[in-house]
């Protein structure tokens, strides 16, 4: 009996806007009312995940940061695994010289080694690839890329930037083409106690080897009593590909990249069909509400 649903955002829980819609989010605290603890498990840090959930759905598990972090439904957090400087300084030294922008993540606030105008100009480039159809102009208006932006502070050096951002969750990786993405990618697996995923061709998102969702999720529902047969996963692509390996109950998108395709258990329909509330109606038709819930769940 699936107890648990943890399910990526972008290209999965989201439709092609980036937004969750009223469907899916009514589809989703259904599945709460039956008995089912609701996992939002993502890439983005707090405030980019909250822009979307906040006030589309209720009491759930929020996994940040590729699994640098989790919070449970009280807003306490319960993971908090950072990069360790040692690893930042080996990820900044491969990269420096690579034509991508890196960022580094904090977990409140964001830092990159170069000047803001660099920043913006790459930052803009890399948004327009998630909103084909959006004007440049017109981007540099969205409030999502103003508020990415206001998040974000340039440094003069890593040392500055590790100064006054002693924390960095994630280091993120972008702007170049797929063959530089690969190339670079090759460089930093020398690298040892890092994860290193991707959420699009064109992009690096770098952990800790600790906090991968796939390890970082089983860490947490086993904290909670849960064991991973009655836990269901959605994902499509690569930086879900930690959890899609393990032994979780596996569910790929349609949309999804052929690799997660490959090692997952099902297929459902694509984010813009509405694949994940699809495949919860099916779950709930069959195994309909759980007797005995974890005290967790209606905490």
């Amino acid at each position: 009996m699936i107890k648990v649903i943890a399910c990526d955002l972008d290209g999965t829980l989201c439709d092609v806007d980036h937004d969750i819609n009223d469907y899916t989010a009514k589809v989703v605290a259904k599945a709460q009312q039956a008995g089912i603890r609701f996992i939002v498990a993502t890439g983005r840090f707090y405030e980019g995940t909250m822009r979307t959930v906040d006030g589309v759905l209720q009491d759930v598990d929020l996994l940040l940061n590729s699994g640098a972090e989790i919070l449970n439904p009280q807003g306490e957090v319960v993971i908090h695994r950072p990069l360790t400087k040692e690893s930042i300084r080996q990820i900044y030294e491969v990269m420096k010289d690579e034509p991508l922008t890196t960022k580094y993540n904090g977990f409140e606030r964001n830092g990159f080694v170069g000047t803001i105008d660099q920043l913006e100009q790459q930052a803009l480039k890399d948004y327009l690839t998630f909103h084909p159809n959006m004007r440049p102009q017109d981007a540099c208006q969205d409030r999502r890329f103003m508020n990415m932006m206001a998040k974000c502070q340039a440094y003069s050096s890593i040392e500055s930037l590790q100064d006054d951002l002693p924390e960095i969750a994630k280091v993120f990786c972008f702007g170049g083409t797929i063959e530089q993405t690969q190339a670079a990618k090759a460089k930093l697996r020398q690298i040892p106690k890092i994860g290193i995923a991707s959420s699009f061709p064109t992009n690096i998102e770098i952990t800790d080897i600790k906090a991968q969702k796939g390890p970082a999720l089983k860490e947490y529902i086993e904290s909670l009593g849960y064991t991973m047969d009655e836990v269901m996963v959605f994902g499509d692509s690569e930086n879900d590909l930690s959890m899609m390996e393990m032994d979780f109950v596996t569910v790929a998108m349609g949309n999804a990249e052929e690799n997660i395709k490959k090692v997952s258990k099902y297929v459902t329909k694509s984010n813009d069909q509405n694949g994940v509330a699809w495949a919860i109606e099916q779950l709930l038709e069959r195994q309909g509400p759980i007797c005995g819930q974890k005290d967790e769940q209606s905490a």
